[in-house]
């Protein structure tokens, strides 16, 4: 087999390691086919023209990048790219333990082969991998594990064969499809309030693990945080579909892209309600079609704020300008206090925290920089609310996270596998302007969450107003809300929690276990 025998054992560790995917079958038809010995130069000039692209697509179909047509078609989006971001995604590609443990593999490699019939072993490793496709997995299930974070209490052993977890999977969208919230309607005499809905891409809990620090002070301004919640995506257009329908459950994200179920918009539910629904953004919305996405299958049919006079402060990956996130909000909020609107919503969108984002004037453009101006802007809205003196709640929602430290199966920054640590959220929620007790303490919902739980929180505000008497306590706000099991998916990708494991079903149908993929 000569070179192939290196190609193949180097794929075996690294599916033995968890960087790879192995098809066993598929690559015993190319080990097969290297092995076989060519007569004279011609057949093996026609052996390698087959073998080595054949080789090529199917180390890619092993690998946890993108299924090839999506990476084919999104070929077209790095034209946009700025050459600094391009520069930037190479350099993550760059393992320095998997380059070392390369180094390792070819000095073993070239003393072996010289007393050692390697392909023996190939064909043994992928015996191996044929009787136990995954035996890493099978027998971690077996053993004890250490509980996910926000697995329940006592449900660590559960079935997790894959029929079972294509069971556990179906019931679960079943059960989400009886799920509803239906608004309440504001009494005649309760006093008015506004809905800010935050919406902010790219920051997660495994982010602001990450950060270390800024997270405090920033969620210590809230006076509800919601620690278990699934934004069920990993891309901003079908987690804003997601948050835009939440008043329905969770749903298949081949259905998000159908019309949207009876009942299921948020929008024509709060402006049933009597809220004028707004919407604002400090980027256009062009990338990735996301303008369509909230107005056609989010269902939020009204004017884009325009964003002419705000401040640019930072430049997108693709070179478009990304707005300051106080800029956009205090130009909204000076026009709605000229507004006549007893009760407004307004869904706002950010991006100031998406990979790739350059500060204008050449400052520090890392993710905790950005962070911190963006936690100072936030800041600053909303004592600029406080100080008007008009009741708002403000809901501060992230559509996934920014994958700042990645993991064995995706660098830093990819979200095709939408993780635990991507899709797993902080939602807050503050009463600005509320009358409310010396003893108020901040309320943590810890219980798994998802849109149906925050839509029946506003329905909860509006129907049992916060602002008519002082708010003693969140228990009649926050108690007994729907919960909804982490699922989170994209592109055919779909994580679920199973007891104290995260699973992922690929998009070929078959289950790999997500545990112990953190450290890269």
């Amino acid at each position: 087999m000569g070179l192939w025998s290196a190609y193949f054992l180097a794929k075996l560790a690294l599916h033995a390691l968890g960087y790879l995917d192995f098809s066993p079958w598929l690559n015993l038809g190319l080990a097969v086919l290297a092995a076989l010995p060519p007569g004279n130069a011609r057949q093996r000039l026609a052996k390698n023209l087959i073998t080595v692209p054949l080789g090529v697509l199917l180390l890619y179909h092993d690998s946890w990048l993108p299924p090839l047509p999506q990476a084919l078609a999104d070929l077209r989006n790095l034209s946009t790219f700025s050459p600094a971001y391009l520069m930037e995604l190479a350099g993550r590609l760059v393992s320095w333990r998997l380059l070392l443990g390369a180094l390792a593999l070819a000095v073993l490699y070239s003393l072996a082969r010289r007393k050692l019939r390697l392909s023996t072993f190939v064909f043994l490793g992928i015996l191996a991998a044929m009787l136990a496709p995954a035996a890493r997995h099978w027998a971690a299930a077996a053993s004890p594990a250490r509980p996910a974070a926000g697995a329940p209490a006592g449900h660590a052993d559960v079935d997790l064969e894959p029929g079972a977890l294509d069971e556990r999977l179906t019931q679960l969208y079943a059960q989400q499809k009886q799920v509803q919230i239906r608004f309440a309607h504001p009494a005649s005499d309760d006093p008015a309030f506004d809905i800010v809905i935050l919406h902010i891409c790219s920051l997660s809990w495994d982010d602001l693990k990450t950060l270390r620090s800024g997270a405090d002070a920033l969620f210590a301004r809230f006076d509800v945080v919601l620690t278990n919640f699934s934004s069920g995506a990993s891309y901003s257009g079908p987690a804003a579909i997601r948050l835009l329908r939440g008043s329905c459950g969770a749903t298949p994200e081949a259905r998000l892209y159908d019309p949207a179920g009876e009942g299921c918009l948020v929008v024509n539910g709060l402006e049933a309600a009597g809220f004028e629904p707004q919407w604002a953004m400090n980027h256009d919305g062009h990338f990735g079609n996301f303008f369509a996405d909230v107005r056609d299958r989010g269902g939020l049919a009204v004017p884009l704020e325009d964003n002419a006079g705000a401040l640019p402060a930072q430049m997108a990956f693709d070179g478009t300008p990304v707005y300051g996130d106080y800029s956009v909000l205090s130009r909204w909020w000076a026009k709605r206090q000229a507004n006549k609107a007893p009760r407004v919503v307004l869904y706002y969108n950010s991006i100031s925290l998406h990979d790739g984002n350059r500060v204008v004037g050449g400052a520090d453009s890392s993710y905790g920089a950005r962070f911190a101006t963006f936690a100072a802007d936030i800041a600053r809205f909303l004592g600029q609310l406080r100080a008007s003196g008009r009741h708002v709640v403000v809901v501060l929602i992230a559509e996934h996270g920014a994958a700042l430290n990645g993991d064995r199966r995706q660098i830093p920054g990819l979200r095709e596998i939408p993780t635990a640590a991507i899709a797993r959220v902080p939602v807050a929620i503050a009463l600005v302007n509320a009358p409310r007790g010396a003893a108020l303490a901040q309320s943590r919902v810890d219980a798994p969450a998802s849109y149906p739980a925050l839509n029946e929180m506003l329905s909860r505000f509006i129907g049992h107003n916060p602002y008519a008497a002082p708010v003693a306590g969140f228990g009649d706000y926050v108690g007994a809300l729907p919960q909804t099991p982490f699922v989170a998916e994209n592109n055919g990708a779909t994580v679920i929690q199973a007891g104290a494991h995260f699973m992922l079903r690929s998009p070929d149908g078959s289950w790999l276990s997500l545990d112990g993929i953190e450290s890269r």
